[in-house]
């Protein structure tokens, strides 16, 4: 089964987490990018604007495929208790070839639940595992409990997945 990481991330957070994953779950990886670079004063603007109305950024295409995935996990920090636009923007374009999701997402204290909510909705199903991470649990990624539960139950599903039996049961690691 064919596993990709997608995620945005800004401060290097969620790219940190991302990373980890990939090499933990012999994924692939993708980073989702916006088409401006600028991180100005401006830029920080248009996003908390493109965040607090519930509307897409404009994303930079990528050479991945989604639809050549079985499992694609989706990475995304929480800006204001929401879904960071250049997330949003992805599942709007790709949703359609999503087989199998999971979600992660990095905080600074809280919102992760109601992302998650959004994230579902917008890809129009439920992952097979979320997982929350705040700036403490992101210390010491080797020996963190929540991460180690996320990763067994996504290479779990892998599994089940490779030989067709599947357990349906959504896992959320808090």
């Amino acid at each position: 089964m064919k596993t990709m990481i997608v995620y945005y991330s800004l401060s290097g957070n969620t790219k940190k987490l991302g990373d980890f994953l990939a090499t933990k779950l012999s994924a692939d990886k993708t980073q989702i990018e916006e088409r401006s670079k600028n991180t100005n004063f401006f830029t920080m603007l248009r996003l908390m604007y493109q965040v607090l109305l519930n509307k897409p950024s404009k994303i930079r295409s990528f050479g991945a495929n989604p639809s050549q995935y079985d499992l694609i996990i989706l990475g995304t920090p929480v800006w204001m208790t929401r879904l960071s636009s250049p997330v949003r923007a992805f599942i709007n374009q790709e949703k359609s070839h999503f087989k199998k999701i999971a979600f992660f997402c990095t905080e600074s204290s809280s919102g992760g639940n109601a992302v998650f909510k959004s994230m579902s909705e917008l890809c129009g199903q439920q992952p097979i595992a979320t997982l929350e991470m705040t700036r403490s649990d992101m210390v010491d990624l080797n020996n963190n409990q929540k991460l180690s539960d996320f990763i067994d139950v996504c290479r779990g599903r892998i599994e089940e997945c490779s030989t067709g039996a599947v357990d349906h049961k959504p896992h959320h690691m808090a």
